[in-house]
């Protein structure tokens, strides 16, 4: 957590490296980032093996500020696989984060020792003590009775009582006091940073918000399951903070829906614990599937993290690359809808080299959009928001163990991090640039002036636009933006 001592001031430890967040002279003051020119942005890897994109020679070695990977990583599970240590060693300036899962428990992995992503094992006693039961029919439960997430059985919903944030905080010092197994390189001991907690969200959400489907559980509503998430946070925080003996960087992944008013409020009381030193927010300007969010919907969302984000919890923007499917090349054209029950990209399909290259240059330019969408939703006051380097989505990199020809290799990256306009891009986000004033809307186009003199424009469309203003003409590839 980041300490917040009345007239004391207050450094953001977790994103040292994303922000560069210099000390602030009151704990009201905005986060100021100071220039830099490392170009480094976190990466969420939490699918399986995707931390394996930081290991010695990997895609993304060196240039990743802060790095959110399974602590099955500490371990060797896959043969060949480097570890935990052999990623901190090739990526000195990196922190690593371990998942761990707050708002749902599921079984332990024995091979994996202490390096679980579960605060309790559903096939203990833990798991049965935390679960949570009801007697409404249209709450999704596991064959044991519990209730689970619609379509994710396996994840047992958590009852988010002290005594299981006691259990979360003891699983995280036991992940972060013990050394990684030793790797495919002779790299020294090496432990996680920090946590970051899936599933923190303001509502039960995933199908099963009490406003949908009645009440449940032991949370009167939505808002009180929203409070107890916000309690079990800080406790977990505090906990793990008293018996480390020391303060150790927490983040969240944050549920909020922006155009509910009640959680965006719920989200800036869990920012004013300073428990949380960032919050990660997923789908920012598309769906899980590639579906173009609505201009409604962006709007909404700029306007509720810019106020998380004022509030003392930074908002870290995430976008899932859309996976490469069986599927003509001309089905990745901008804003088509790319439906999850295609198959996976096959190593022996006839058509996987172009696929590959067109679905490349489309999460290229997926990532300009976000990063041109964080610029525009910056203020002065909101300015220590950054975004995530888009990943590939994992679903098909999950079949590697079964199906080694069913997958993208998990240490080729999603995005051309080489391309001239990410590259201006990305130097605008962690040199800390952000909007000035009200941003012009040409020809559907939205043209923002920054606060270091450049300009960016964000395309919406699903087709190529050139528009002039503040003296430049820039053409903007659809879905996705230009910096000039």
């Amino acid at each position: 957590m980041r300490s917040n001592a009345a007239g004391a001031p207050f450094v953001a430890l977790a994103l040292s490296f994303v922000f560069a967040l210099s000390l602030l002279t009151a704990p009201a003051a905005a986060a100021i980032p100071s220039a830099s020119t490392a170009q480094q942005l976190p990466a969420y890897l939490q699918g399986y093996r995707q931390g394996q994109l930081l290991c010695p020679g990997a895609a993304l070695t060196g240039k990743v500020s802060v790095a959110i990977i399974d602590p099955m990583m500490a371990t060797t599970d896959a043969p060949g696989d480097c570890t935990l240590s052999d990623m901190k060693a090739a990526n000195p300036g990196t922190e690593f984060f371990a998942y761990l899962n707050i708002g749902a428990m599921r079984d332990a992995e024995p091979w994996n020792g202490v390096f679980q992503n579960s605060c309790a094992d559903t096939a203990g006693d833990g798991g049965t003590r935390f679960a949570v039961t009801t007697s409404n029919p249209r709450v999704a439960k596991n064959p044991a009775g519990f209730v689970s997430y619609p379509g994710y059985p396996y994840l047992t919903v958590a009852d988010l009582s002290p005594a299981y944030a006691d259990a979360c905080a003891a699983v995280a010092r036991a992940i972060l006091t013990t050394d990684a197994q030793r790797g495919t390189t002779s790299a020294p001991p090496a432990r996680f940073d920090g946590i970051f907690l899936d599933d923190a969200s303001m509502s039960p959400s995933h199908g099963q918000d009490m406003v949908d489907v009645g009440q449940w559980g032991p949370w009167a509503n939505d808002d009180a399951y929203g409070r107890a998430l916000i309690a079990a946070v800080k406790r977990f925080d505090a906990t793990l903070t008293r018996t480390m003996g020391r303060d150790v960087p927490v983040a969240v992944n944050l549920g909020v829906y922006p155009a509910w008013s009640n959680q965006v409020n719920l989200a800036k009381q869990l920012a004013s614990t300073r428990a949380v030193d960032f919050a990660l927010r997923e789908h920012v300007v598309s769906s899980g599937t590639g579906r173009p969010l609505t201009s409604t919907d962006m709007k909404q969302a700029t306007a509720a993290y810019r106020g998380i984000t004022a509030a003392g919890m930074p908002v870290v923007e995430h976008d899932y690359s859309v996976p490469l499917r069986e599927l003509p090349s001309s089905a990745y054209r901008q804003g088509s809808d790319i439906g999850s029950s295609a198959p996976c990209l096959r190593d022996d399909y006839s058509l996987r080299t172009t696929i590959a290259s067109v679905g490349k240059v489309r999460r290229t330019l997926d990532h300009r959009m976000t990063l041109g969408h964080l610029l525009q939703t910056r203020t002065a006051t909101s300015r220590s928001m950054t975004a995530t380097l888009s990943q590939a989505e994992p679903t098909c990199q999950d079949n590697a163990w079964d199906d080694d020809s069913a997958f993208e290799p998990v240490t080729a990256a999603s995005v051309n991090t080489l391309d001239a306009q990410v590259v201006a891009l990305t130097r605008a986000v962690t040199s800390g640039a952000y909007a000035i004033g009200d941003p012009l809307i040409l020809n559907g186009v939205t043209v923002s002036r920054l606060s270091d003199g450049r300009v960016v424009a964000v395309n919406t469309t699903t087709a190529t636009r050139s528009v002039t203003a503040h003296g430049l003409s820039i053409s903007v590839p659809a879905r996705s933006a230009t910096i000039r």
